[in-house]
């Protein structure tokens, strides 16, 4: 037992099942989704990226956007960086 962590290698794969199957049931993820989705303590990109290249070697494309963005309510007609 590890004690202190917040997530068990085990609560690890249930996060990434889920969001496996979310991209499926969508035929798609966009990158908020999978930092959404991704436990906490996955913060380095390297592991983020390991993450997403499985998600795309199983047929799931992971977008910097939805492509429906024109449907969805939340998102702004331009789409700017605010991260300055």
């Amino acid at each position: 037992m590890v004690h202190g962590m917040a997530n068990t290698p085990n609560e690890q794969q249930s996060e990434i099942k889920r969001l496996i199957t979310k991209g499926r049931e969508q035929g798609y993820l966009t990158y908020a989704e999978v930092n959404d989705h991704l436990p906490d303590d996955i913060v380095d990109p390297e592991q983020i990226e390991d993450i997403i290249g499985m998600i795309n070697g199983m047929g799931i494309e992971v977008h910097e956007i939805a492509p429906e963005v024109g449907l969805l309510p939340e998102a702004a007609p331009t789409n700017e960086d605010d991260e300055t």
